[in-house]
């Protein structure tokens, strides 16, 4: 067996270490001038694309912290905005309940949506304001825009409201002129009719025009359960023809039930208040 290559391998390895301590030692030996000049020399040459990587990976560093301070910086603002717009909306509302709370010549009571997670959530709400407040079963509830619906159960503090979206939901309405009178019920439980109200019972020699608002008639007098002047909502098409006998209209609702928070209970007679929802700026 030969050693001769590692023999000479050895060698090298000794004369590379032997050049690169003569040379360390001259470098440091070297006067400082020299010494700059050949960091230089070296700087720009051997080290010069090692050098450039770390430059690289510098400023791909110091971006990345830049982009994430922006990520961050942009999320916070997103959020006080959203959070801003969010009590802008808010505020609104109550100021809305409020300027319709001071046009109702009708006793009252103001109460809080409050969340619930009941199947039955898009049918009935739980309303904050209960029998210590002075609401009775049957008693109606609007909002600015109109009607949402009817109290089924107060309780001592709270209350459930059956809204018009419930299948059981009628009420005898009419055109703010009091020529056209029918009872406007929910189209649908299935579908798109879901978010719609019907006006039925129309004799077939009137007509009511698409954009005419219904409101409640209060036919029941102050002992009935609505007044007279409640928006119910929009005529927007003809629904069915029962030929030489009645009509059924489309009515768009004038209120979702999904956009509101706050409502108002009315608790007293039954009398008419369509000027206070006439008024509404």
């Amino acid at each position: 067996m030969s050693f001769a290559p590692d023999r000479f391998s050895s060698r090298r390895d000794t004369l590379a270490f032997a050049i690169c301590l003569v040379l360390s030692v001259a470098a440091r030996l070297a006067p400082p001038a020299v010494q700059d000049s050949v960091s230089l020399t070296i700087s720009e040459t051997v080290l010069a694309p090692f050098l450039a990587l770390q430059n690289q990976a510098e400023l791909i560093k110091a971006s990345r912290g830049r982009y994430a301070r922006l990520v961050r910086s942009r999320d916070s603002a997103l959020v006080a905005a959203l959070a801003a717009q969010a009590v802008h909306e808010e505020n609104e509302r109550l100021r809305e309940i409020l300027a319709l709370s001071a046009r109702l010549p009708a006793h009252h009571v103001s109460a809080e949506v409050l969340p619930q997670a009941a199947p039955t959530s898009g049918l009935m709400a739980v309303l904050s304001a209960g029998r210590t407040s002075g609401v009775t079963p049957k008693a109606p509830v609007v909002a600015p825009g109109g009607l949402v619906g009817v109290i089924r159960s107060p309780a001592a503090t709270t209350s459930v409201a059956l809204l018009w979206t419930h299948p059981d939901f009628r009420v005898s309405a009419m055109t703010l002129d009091g020529s056209v009178f029918g009872i406007v019920a929910p189209r649908g439980t299935e579908g798109p009719n879901t978010m719609l109200l019907e006006l039925r019972g129309v004799p077939y020699r009137d007509r009511v025009e698409p954009g005419t608002m219904i409101y409640t008639s209060g036919l029941g007098g102050p002992s009935g359960v609505y007044p007279r002047g409640i928006p119910i909502g929009t005529v927007i098409a003809v629904g069915e023809e029962r030929e030489g006998w009645s009509r059924t209209y489309v009515v768009r609702p004038a209120v979702h039930p999904a956009a509101i928070s706050h409502v108002v209970i009315l608790t007293g007679a039954a009398i008419d208040v369509r000027e206070a929802f006439l008024e509404r700026p």
